[in-house]
């Protein structure tokens, strides 16, 4: 990915920039008409070439930039963020040709399926300091599940938003990181704008979630010299038994 002008440019399989750019477009509308959050629009997408351009957001931060910060703005931004992924979940719709299932761990009964967002992680909602807007970036399903899936339990990207609040946190804060109430603010969020969802089948997937991502987390520590992947290591196996923790005594 790379900044060109005022372009966000993505290149890579057309068959992939396809999917993102549809479910981008779409996005855009439902962000649009919910009035919740923003979504980059799709400028261009060249399927010869597989080079797919977004409108650039200057001054976006991370929601998990803003956690670090312990910005005073965090926990309404994290209910709007469960409010809008709960829009996402009710509304989003595809072409019958680009509905990819997930796993089939991560395929649930069908009032529980949806189309999703993919990658709903802390790094990929953020917040526009000049607008004050929540806005969803990268909507190419999270390289975990092989970025092409499109359709599948909503609680797959529940919990990735979950995890990666735990899992987000920085060494040095270990220790004082509070994902529980992080995690609470988005699940109340997420409870508000889809009432009839009953988010005790949480506990169902917690074990799936927690196996993406060790492995994701040790696919990380790989690319680290080994004292900075010793210490991350350590960090995270804390983080991931606090997740665990999370998932099984919470009452949700």
């Amino acid at each position: 990915m790379e900044l060109i002008g005022d372009l966000i440019r993505k290149t890579g399989e057309p068959s992939l920039l396809a999917i993102e750019a549809a479910k981008a477009a779409r996005g855009f509308e439902i962000g649009k008409d919910s009035g919740l959050f923003c979504v980059p629009r799709v400028v261009n997408f060249d399927a010869e070439t597989g080079v797919l351009d977004f409108e650039h957001f200057s001054g976006l931060v991370t929601l998990l930039d803003l956690a670090v910060r312990r910005d005073g703005r965090l926990a309404g931004l994290l209910e709007k963020a469960g409010r809008a992924l709960a829009v996402v979940h009710e509304t989003l719709t595809l072409p019958e040709s680009m509905k990819h299932g997930l796993p089939p761990e991560w395929t649930g009964p069908s009032d529980e399926n949806a189309f999703i967002h993919g990658d709903f992680a802390c790094i990929n909602v953020c917040f526009h300091e000049t607008s004050g807007e929540l806005v969803l970036v990268d909507w190419s399903a999270a390289p975990l599940v092989g970025r092409m899936p499109t359709f599948g339990s909503r609680y797959f990207d529940i919990l990735l938003f979950i995890s990666s609040l735990f899992h987000g946190a920085p060494c040095r804060e270990v220790l004082s990181w509070e994902a529980a109430d992080m995690s609470r603010a988005f699940l109340e969020g997420y409870r508000k704008a889809a009432p009839h969802v009953k988010l005790t089948r949480l506990k169902a997937y917690a074990s799936m979630i927690c196996r993406l991502q060790r492995r994701n987390v040790l696919q990380l520590a790989r690319r680290r010299r080994p004292l900075t992947a010793a210490g991350y290591l350590c960090c995270q196996m804390l983080m991931h038994a606090r997740l665990w923790s999370f998932l099984h005594k919470h009452e949700f």
